[in-house]
C-alpha cells in the first residue's frame, strides 16, 4: 500500500525537515521517500490547503467503559475516537470495573493493539479499586506493562501511600500520576466556587480543594524523591506553585484539560450538564495563567480527559448528573477554533507529541526517510461539523456538538497500519 503526501509542512524538531513543505511517500508502514522525483504510482493520494505532519500524538488522560460499561465506550469506539482525534496512542486512566489493577488487566488493554493505529497504554491503580487505602502490587504490573500509576479520577488522599509508592516507584523509574482535589473540601460541589455559583445556588468547589493537595504532594515529593505528575491542573495558583517547584528541580510535571483553557465557570449558568467537570471550570484569571504556563513550559502536557457518558448519566438535574466531558476527538478543532492566537502551534503539537511521550518514556520517531511511518496528518483549512454523525464515540456528552470547525485530522500511520479519512483522500 502506497500513500503519497503532497505538499505537507513539517512539524518535527528532530527532523532535518521541521518547518519545511515536502512531499512525503509512505509504503508498507515505512517513510519510503522524501521528494521523491517523477511521477509517483500510489494507491491514495493526499492533497490538501494548508496540510501539516508530526508524529503521531500521545494523549495522556483517557477513560474508557470498557470493561464494565461498555455502552459507554468500548475498545473498538474509543480506537475509532482517538484515531480520528490524530492520537497514534492514549494512557487509559484504570477507573474501569472491575478495575485495571492486575497483570490480567494489562495483557487484556495492550491485546488490543496488535492490529489497530492507536495503541492503548494502560496505566495500572496505585492503590486496591483506586480506594486509597491498600497499596497495588505495583512491581508485577509493571513487568506486565503498565506504563504509569495512578488512581485516575480519584485523588491519593493518604500521604502515607503517596510517600510509599513515590519511594517504591523509584526501583524502576516508574511515574505516579495523582488528580490533585481533596475530597473533603469539595464535598458535595458541583461547579467552581466563586461569584457563579452563588449566583446560581450551587455548593462549590473552591481553588483551595486543588492547591492544597498539590501544596502537600511537592512537600512529599521533595522528601521522598521520586517522579510526580499532577494531571488536570485548573488554578492559577497550581501554576505557580508547580513553576516555582521545577526551579528548584523538583521532578514533577503536569497536564492540563484543553477545556480548562477554553471555558470558565460561566458556562454552567446554562446548567448544561455536558459542562460539568473535575476539575470543575474555573475563572478566566485562571485560564490566563493556565495559557501561560502551557507557553512558558511550566504545563508540560494538553489532554482531552476523554470522558464519555451516555445520557442516562448526563440529561438529568444538575446535582445528580455525573461528572465529565468527550474531547479525544476534537483536541485539534478546539485549538485551531479557540486557542490559535494565544498558543503557537508548534507549541500546542509539543504538548500532545513529545512532551507525553517523553514523561513515558514513549517512543519518539523522527520524520526521515526509511522511518517508521508514524505520522499524524492535519489541515487547517478543511470545514467540518462535529455532530451525531461524525461523532465517533458510543457516547455524545460534549458542549461542541453541532459546533462547525476548520481543522480536520485526515490520516495517522503508526504501527504498521493507517487511518484514512476517505474524503479526504484521492485514489
Amino acid at each position: 500500500m502506497r500513500t503519497y503526501i503532497k505538499a505537507v509542512k513539517i512539524i518535527n524538531p528532530a527532523s532535518e525537515w521541521h518547518n519545511q513543505s515536502i512531499d512525503l511517500l509512505i509504503e508498507n508502514g515505512e517513510i519510503a521517500d522524501i521528494n521523491p522525483a517523477g511521477n509517483v504510482k500510489a494507491d491514495h493520494v493526499i492533497d490538501s490547503n494548508q496540510l501539516y505532519a508530526s508524529p503521531s500524538w500521545l494523549d495522556m488522560r483517557v477513560f474508557s467503559g470498557e470493561p464494565g460499561e461498555e455502552y459507554r465506550e468500548d475498545f473498538e469506539s474509543l480506537a475509532s475516537v482517538l484515531e480520528s482525534g490524530g492520537f497514534g496512542a492514549a494512557l487509559l486512566m484504570p477507573n474501569t470495573n472491575p478495575t485495571i489493577q492486575n497483570k490480567a488487566d494489562i495483557k487484556t488493554v495492550i491485546s488490543n493493539n496488535k492490529s489497530q493505529v492507536s495503541q492503548f497504554l494502560p496505566a495500572a491503580a496505585i492503590t486496591i479499586n483506586c480506594d486509597g487505602e491498600n497499596l497495588n502490587e505495583m512491581l508485577d504490573v509493571y513487568h506486565a506493562g503498565a506504563k504509569a500509576f495512578t488512581d485516575g479520577a480519584q485523588p491519593l488522599w493518604n500521604s502515607d501511600i503517596l510517600v510509599k509508592s513515590l519511594q517504591y516507584l523509584q526501583k524502576f523509574d516508574g511515574l505516579l500520576i495523582n488528580f490533585p482535589q481533596d475530597h473533603k473540601l469539595a464535598l458535595f460541589g458541583q461547579m467552581n466556587e466563586g461569584k457563579v455559583s452563588t449566583g446560581l445556588g450551587m455548593k462549590g468547589i473552591p481553588h483551595l480543594a486543588e492547591e492544597i493537595v498539590i501544596q502537600r504532594d511537592l512537600e512529599l515529593l521533595q522528601y521522598a524523591g521520586g517522579k510526580l505528575h499532577f494531571s488536570c491542573i485548573s488554578s492559577a495558583k497550581s501554576v505557580q506553585m508547580i513553576r516555582d517547584a521545577k526551579a528548584k528541580g523538583l521532578k514533577v510535571t503536569c497536564d492540563v484539560n484543553i477545556h480548562h483553557l477554553i471555558l470558565d465557570d460561566e458556562n454552567l449558568e446554562t446548567f448544561d450538564t455536558n459542562y460539568k467537570v473535575l476539575p470543575p471550570l474555573r475563572t478566566q484569571k485562571d485560564i490566563e495563567a493556565l495559557i501561560k504556563g502551557v507557553n512558558d513550559g511550566t504545563i508540560d502536557v494538553i489532554v482531552s480527559a476523554h470522558q464519555p457518558y451516555d445520557q442516562d448519566h448526563k440529561k438529568m438535574e444538575f446535582d445528580l448528573a455525573e461528572f465529565g466531558i468527550m474531547g479525544a476527538q476534537i483536541m485539534l478543532p478546539l485549538y485551531h477554533k479557540f486557542l490559535s492566537d494565544k498558543i503557537e502551534l508548534d507549541t500546542f503539537i509539543a504538548c500532545i507529541e513529545s512532551n507525553p511521550k517523553q514523561i513515558l518514556k514513549f517512543t519518539q520517531n523522527k520524520i526521515e526517510k526509511g522511518a517508521e511511518a508514524d505520522l499524524t496528518l492535519f489541515s487547517l483549512a478543511e470545514e467540518w461539523k462535529y455532530d451525531s454523525s461524525s461523532n465517533n464515540s458510543n457516547s455524545d456528552n460534549s458542549p461542541f456538538m453541532n459546533t462547525e470547525f476548520a481543522a480536520k485530522v485526515l490520516a495517522v500511520f503508526n504501527n504498521n497500519q493507517q487511518y484514512l479519512d476517505s474524503k479526504y483522500i484521492h485514489s
